[in-house]
């Protein structure tokens, strides 16, 4: 979507490309369980992003597909669903109040959506980001979250 990713033996850097995030066709079969965050990223990004070829993504915790149109659109994403993904174009999201739905995916996109968010979001069922991140509330507050579990 525009940025540099290099691989090295200590880790994983991402840096900008300084002309931020760009719109793509991005096809998620061999990679289902990133729908959530690419959707959030694709908010973001400059022009229509439409992500293919993932309608497994329906059979996981929840139909992401499904789940991340609906909760995306309450935050006022231009955002459609496919039948095997989702067309998304860039928008100014608003905080409101937002469904996890149990789904630890789900949440943890939807974090990420409010930090991008005019105002505050309120992701409820929360707790289900600890099924795979149990540190996830402390690590988002080391890049700069103001996040409370209530």
């Amino acid at each position: 979507m525009g940025t540099r990713v290099s691989i090295g033996s200590d880790g994983v850097t991402v840096s900008g490309s300084g002309i931020g995030l760009q719109g793509r066709t991005i096809d998620l079969n061999a990679m289902p369980d990133s729908l959530p965050a690419i959707s959030v990223a694709a908010c973001t990004a400059e022009g229509i992003t439409s992500i293919v070829n993932v309608a497994h993504a329906r059979d996981k915790e929840t139909d992401r597909i499904k789940v991340m149109r609906e909760e995306l659109a309450k935050m006022g994403a231009d955002i459609s669903e496919r039948p095997d993904g989702l067309v998304i174009r860039k928008s100014a999201l608003k905080g409101t109040t937002v469904n996890g739905h149990d789904d630890h995916r789900v949440v943890m996109a939807l974090a990420l959506a409010g930090m991008v968010a005019s105002g505050e979001t309120i992701v409820e069922t929360a707790e289900a980001a600890a099924v795979t991140y149990p540190t996830f509330v402390y690590d988002f507050k080391k890049i700069g979250a103001d996040i409370t579990i209530l």
